[in-house]
Parts: structure tokens; sequence; C-alpha cells
């Protein structure tokens, strides 16, 4: 059994969602006081963390979510109006790794073709380094910093295991593993935060995100012990099909303007031809203390959003006009659905495998950008996001 939990000291702002109470020269102080323990502790890159980087990629400005486990690296951020997720390639030494990116719907495939690798090396404050695309090269800058109506997270990690058959060597096992993110802070915003998190893991009337992370992994490893006795073959042997595995990760997709936007990707194996996972998003309106629906950013009728979602899918999966959505869909149509996400650029939806397409289509993300929904926006969100149409 382990059990991790990582610290960081970063809130320094996250006293309130676009407030207007004044700062005492004390909360200086200590705002103060804070950014200084962080550069002071972090003189190498820790090798456990969740940070939020704001910088240059080249001549775009970018935020970079990035949370790390041990050498495991994951990250989402937005280049050139398109959301990647940048997963590890290489742990060089401490402060040097290399990150790979991936499109959203590639989020879970080892056989997607590499993408274009950010070189980054950390000097104490900064990551610094380049974007390697082909033979075009870009510099990076990056620095960790929270504006307000940003959030600071602890991150933790949980496995635990247990053998079918304790006296065979070699048994076939289940496994149970956690990646989740924590709001830090206790300000009303952050604790309403953090009881959203709990619920989406399902540990919310848990005594302690520990108590309920080890009693979940508990109820799973049990449920699997009274599996065993009929998983046996007529021979009373276990196959490779008695291992068992499930993976919850918990973690950012987009971190300011009073928003939280979260991922919660399922990756669960019990038997059969092949695993089956998941990824749901949530957005939560922080400020107001809100889980947001669609209507609370665009207003606009189902038939007309469907147009946009089918007219984008052709661009970005290269279906074209001539040629039948079925080509790579179950049905010639694709619906809005309730699973979906916003950033700088637009509203993306994503689907999981099976929900419109084949299991090796894999998670499917289609993004639709503010220009084309301009005209259905809602007013108020587009003043939160500072979109400048």
């Amino acid at each position: 059994m382990k059990l991790f939990l990582y610290t960081i000291g970063l809130s320094a702002l996250i006293a309130g969602c676009h407030s207007t109470e004044k700062k005492t020269p004390a909360a200086d102080t200590t705002a103060q006081e804070a950014v200084s323990r962080r550069i002071a502790v972090q003189e190498h890159l820790p090798k456990s963390f969740y940070k939020r980087f704001q910088g240059i990629i080249g001549e775009r400005n970018v935020v970079i979510n990035l949370s790390r486990t041990g050498n495991n690296f994951t990250g989402t951020y937005d280049y050139n109006g398109t959301q990647v997720n940048l997963i590890t390639d290489t742990v060089i030494n401490q402060d040097s790794i290399i990150l790979t990116e991936r499109g959203l719907g590639d989020w879970y495939s080892d056989e997607t073709p590499a993408g274009p690798k950010l070189h980054l090396k950390w000097t104490g404050t900064v990551l610094s380094g380049l974007r390697v695309q082909s033979k075009e090269k870009s510099s990076i800058r990056l620095e960790e910093k929270y504006p307000e109506g940003s959030y600071s997270f602890n991150i933790a990690s949980y496995q635990d295991s247990i053998k079918a058959l304790p006296k065979l060597k070699d048994s076939p096992q289940a496994v149970i593993s956690y990646e989740y993110l924590m709001p830090a802070g206790k300000t009303p915003e952050v604790l309403w935060l953090d009881k959203q998190f709990r619920n989406i893991i399902k540990i919310l009337n848990a005594p302690s995100w520990d108590a309920g992370i080890k009693a979940e992994a508990k109820s799973y490893l049990n449920a699997y012990r009274t599996e065993i006795p009929d998983m046996k073959d007529e021979k009373g042997k276990l196959g490779a099909s008695a291992n068992y595995s499930r993976a919850q990760q918990l973690f950012m997709q987009y971190n300011g303007g009073g928003f939280a936007i979260v991922k919660h990707l399922v990756d669960d194996y019990s038997g059969g031809a092949h695993n089956n996972y998941g990824t749901t998003l949530y957005c939560f309106d922080v400020k107001n203390q809100k889980h947001l629906v669609l209507a609370d950013l665009v207003n606009i009728d189902s038939v007309s959003l469907q147009k946009l979602v089918e007219k984008n899918f052709r661009i970005q999966y290269k279906v074209k006009p001539n040629q039948a959505l079925t080509t790579q869909l179950f049905d010639d149509h694709l619906a809005a659905n309730k699973n979906f996400f916003f950033d700088t650029s637009g509203i993306a939806f994503l689907y999981n495998p099976y929900e419109v397409a084949s299991f090796a289509q894999g998670q499917i993300v289609v993004s639709v950008p503010y220009k084309d929904l301009k005209k259905y926006l809602n007013p108020s969100f587009v003043k939160r996001m500072e979109l400048n149409l």
C-alpha cells in the first residue's frame, strides 16, 4: 500500500475571485513571504507538483496547467487556438525534461504519432527551453503565476493491490490507483471547490481525502476478492483476465478568471478483450460557487449548435463535405453533448469511446471557436473571459 501527499505552497493569490476588498499590510506581508518560500523551496524542480505556468512560446502567450507525480507529467495548454495535452517524453535529470504534445482526443492512445516536443529546463523560478516541431524551433519562457481568480492545488497519489491467490508468486491481482488534485486554501470559494472535487471522486461524506480514498480502494479490492471463485475455469485456475485494474486521475484543464475546469479520467479493466475508459469534464464557476451548464455560456438552440459541431468535426477530423459522417461515426449526425469545457479559444465537446464511434476511434474532441459562436455567447461570459471578438 502506498500513499503520497505533496503540498504546494502557492496560495498567495487565492483570497478571492475578482475581489474588491483591499489587502491589509499584514496580508501583503504574508503574500510576499509565501512567494519567497515558493522560490526558496523550488531551487530544483519538485518531484511532484501542480503548477500554473504563464509565459511565452515563440511569439504566443500561453498558460500551461502542469502536474507531476514521480516521472509522470500531465498537462494541457492552448497553442495557436488549439488545446493540446502534454505527456512525458523523457526525464533527463531532476531539472530537465522533454514533454510531448498530443491532441485532446489522443489523450489515452500510445499509438498516436508523437507531436511537437517541449524541451524544458528549470532554473529555479522559470521553465525555459525550446518547442521543437520538425525543423521549426520556438523559444520558451514560463513563470509560475497565480493571478487573481486562479487557484492553487495540492497533489496526491494512492495505490493499493491484492493478489487473487496470495501464496502464488505470479498470481493475478487487482490494482487500484488514484492521482488527484485538492484545492489549497480556506476561503469560502476554495472550500466549496474542495467539496465539488470530493464529490467527483465519490468521497464527499468522508472525514478527509485520505480516509475517503482508502475506503473507496478497500471497497474495490473487497469486491474483487468476492469475485475470485467465479473467475476460475473448470480446472480451478485463473487466467490473465483475472488481472483487474482501476485508475482514476483528476487534473486541471483550465484555471483562471474565477473558473476551474477539471477532467476526471477513469480507466477500468475487469476482464474481457480490453479496458474501458472515459473522461468527464466539470466546469466550475468558483467565484459564484456554481457548476456550469452550457446555457451559462451560450444561448443557442440544439439544431444550430449541432450544425456548428458537425462543421468543426469535419474540419478537425478531415471529413470532406461530400463524405458522410459515418466514415468515422456511428451515425450521420453529431449533436453537442453535456461533456464540455471551454478555454480562451472556444468551447469543446468530448465524446468517450462507444458514445458516437467505435472503441478504436478513442476519445473524440470537437472544438467550436468563439468566432462561430459570437452571436450566441452570453455577454456576462464574454466579459468574464475577457474575449475580444
